[in-house]
């Protein structure tokens, strides 16, 4: 091969290799600057590669504490384990795992919560060589969705407590009403008695006057006792149709909801 096609060659080796390194400055910086974090790994589970927010979740400051390691390093074991069936399911059935959520400790403390994508990576020949895996921090999301959920069952609660004290309110008036009734019935009996006290005053003459005017008095606590009996029906009748009213309103609410 003469001189000059080996420079021709040299030359394009290294424009291959230039193109190369950009392309991995390029891949490196798209990866590096994900709000996901973004991994790799081998057909052992080990990093491969890394990104800053997959160091976060996994408590470290740079890649290289991560490389060359698993799960099982960074996490408690119940929660490795989880990471690690997934990755079986992957690795070695070729089963890409879509949008799973699962718990990961932050670096606070407190449990956190990624939704979690794996994808296995074949070689040309079509044979599984590793995985990438993308996990989206879904912490916030999945706070506000137990803080909905314990606002719901607060609200039912709130409902059913309402919901027996109209219930127990349209009760009321059925009750007062039987009272009335009965108050009705012994004004309406008190009113014959004193009748029948008048009738005998007036038999006996003079002798009987003191009785008479106890017969009056009967007669006429008997007669308010029926207004007021009255008056409590009129005002029971508008409480009941309120508390209907009411009922209705509530009934139109719940179906709303």
């Amino acid at each position: 091969m003469s001189s000059i096609a080996l420079e021709e060659q040299a030359s394009l080796v290294a424009e291959l290799e230039e193109q190369l390194r950009w392309s991995q400055l390029l891949l490196r910086a798209v990866v590096d600057n994900l709000p996901s974090a973004v991994y790799a790994k081998d057909l052992e589970g080990r990093k491969i590669l890394a990104n800053e927010v997959d160091c976060k979740n996994a408590g470290v400051t740079k890649e290289a504490d991560l490389l060359g390691k698993t799960d099982f390093d960074f996490f408690p074991r119940q929660i490795a384990q989880k990471f690690f069936e997934d990755d079986c399911k992957v690795l070695k059935d070729g089963r890409s795992v879509i949008d799973r959520e699962e718990t990961f400790t932050k670096e606070d403390g407190s449990e956190g919560w990624l939704r979690t994508s794996k994808i296995p990576i074949r070689n040309e020949q079509g044979k599984i060589v590793g995985l990438v895996g993308f996990g989206h921090d879904i912490t916030i999301e999945k706070q506000l969705e137990i803080q909905n959920t314990l606002v719901q069952e607060k609200i039912r609660e709130q409902q059913a407590m309402v919901e027996k004290m109209m219930l127990d309110l349209a009760g009321i008036p059925q009750r007062i009403g039987e009272l009335v009734n009965g108050i009705t019935y012994i004004a309406k009996q008190t009113k014959m008695v004193s009748i029948n006290a008048a009738i005998e005053s007036a038999r006996v003459g003079e002798q009987g006057r003191g009785f008479q005017i106890v017969a009056e008095e009967v007669g006429r606590l008997s007669d308010q006792s029926s207004n007021s009996a009255s008056q409590v029906k009129d005002a029971i009748n508008e409480v009941d149709s309120l508390v209907r009213d009411i009922l209705a309103l509530w009934e139109e609410v719940k179906l709303e909801g």
